[in-house]
């Protein structure tokens, strides 16, 4: 798995600090934006905001990741977090898995920590991954469309996509994803690599993004 941050609203804080100031001041927020709060004023403010739960004004930071080689058993996962996130995936429609085309003969996929650390159920899934690769081949050599060869692939498949999604939605996937007990660990993974990079950005999240 590889996350890249390759956008992200500039200044989190002081859009947190202007949109909450708007919902109770007098002053318009061009008025605000021109103004220069102290750090300790706008965390006060951020604070306040989140601790109360009024974090609709959290939705006016966004970030973008390019997120590489998770499986398409994540995706499932993460495609159901639908609102205030976009999701662009790489197509198995347009893209074809067959061997010819593959570095090494196979389909890019996921395994398990388990079962890689499991000599024996490691020589299973990656027979299971060959034979797969041999069935996705057979069909496109029978003129079968890659829409519908693709059904023999399974959810350990890789895949690739870029995601934007607003600070209010990601402390919602977070905390079901990381902090719920019982998540899986590779999309659990995918939010704590994105986290690592939201905080070399905004550093000041950390206290309400814990690893967990």
């Amino acid at each position: 798995m590889d996350v890249k941050l390759i956008s992200i609203t500039p200044d989190f804080l002081k859009k947190i600090w202007v949109a909450a100031r708007t919902c109770y001041s007098s002053l318009s927020p061009i008025e605000l934006m021109e103004m220069e709060p102290d750090e300790d004023e706008m965390l006060r403010i951020a604070n306040k905001i989140i601790k109360s739960r009024h974090l609709s004004v959290l939705e006016h930071c966004s970030m973008t990741f390019a997120v590489k080689n998770v499986s398409r058993t994540l995706l499932a996962q993460y495609s159901r977090h639908r609102i205030g996130i976009s999701l662009s995936v790489q197509s198995q429609r347009y893209v074809s898995e067959e061997s010819a085309k593959r570095e090494d003969g196979v389909f890019d996929f996921v395994m398990p920590d388990d079962i890689e650390k499991n000599e024996e159920a490691r020589k299973i899934f990656l027979e299971a991954m060959k034979k797969c690769q041999h069935y996705y081949d057979k069909f496109k050599e029978l003129g079968i469309k890659n829409e519908d060869a693709r059904f023999v692939l399974p959810g350990g498949a890789a895949t690739n996509f870029v995601t934007t999604l607003n600070l209010r939605s990601f402390f919602d996937i977070y905390e079901k994803r990381v902090l719920t007990r019982g998540a899986q660990w590779e999309i659990r993974q995918l939010l704590l690599k994105m986290r690592e990079l939201l905080l070399e950005k905004e550093p000041w999240l950390n206290e309400y993004l814990v690893e967990g």
